[in-house]
């Protein structure tokens, strides 16, 4: 097995020749991911230990295995929460589902709440007179005040239009068409 790879140096590095070869070539794109806990080799262990331990002999403090146990108490509240996060999933996907399947009876709106409330049925002829009194009320256009240009005024209920209203259902008058024999209307040209 060889120990180094062909082109390189001793830890990777790129060989003096590999240096210039491509000075604007792209930087290499990494996923962004989780780092993973990946449990030590024996000889990892061991090493660390060992130096920890020398470490502390020289009056210093071990690097190695309290940076070991951070790592797996890490990976351990990940683990727990994407457990947790999968068992919401789950959760709310059954609640969905189960929602879909029984649907529940439909929510009255304030008005219907406000008959149910009063002991009128919203089926009986007393509640459909109620809903469509309660319909004209809010098709209808709410009063203007008119000024007298005095500080005084009135107030005028424009005509309602809508659910058989006041409004006009043809043209009052007659109608020209433009430039059939009546004026024709400044800076306008023929069609061509």
């Amino acid at each position: 097995m060889a120990m180094f790879s062909k082109g390189r140096g001793l830890f990777g590095a790129p060989l003096s020749a590999d240096m210039g070869a491509s000075p604007d070539a792209a930087p290499i794109q990494r996923e962004a991911t989780m780092p993973t806990y990946k449990k030590p080799s024996t000889a990892n262990l061991i090493i660390g230990t060992i130096g920890d331990t020398l470490s502390q002999i020289g009056g210093g403090r071990g690097n190695y295995l309290p940076g070991l146990q951070a790592r797996q108490q890490m990976a351990a509240e990940q683990a727990t929460y994407q457990q947790r996060r999968a068992d919401d999933y789950t959760d709310w996907e059954r609640k969905q589902q189960y929602a879909a399947a029984n649907p529940g009876p439909a929510k009255d709106d304030t008005f219907t709440s406000t008959l149910r409330a009063a002991g009128i049925d919203p089926a009986s002829p007393q509640g459909m007179a109620l809903y469509r009194q309660r319909a004209a009320t809010l098709a209808a256009p709410a009063p203007n005040f008119v000024s007298d240009g005095a500080g005084g005024g009135r107030w005028v209920q424009p005509p309602a239009m809508g659910l058989g209203g006041g409004a006009p259902t043809a043209p009052i008058g007659k109608l020209t068409p433009l430039g059939a024999g009546g004026a024709t209307p400044q800076g306008a040209r023929p069609f061509r």
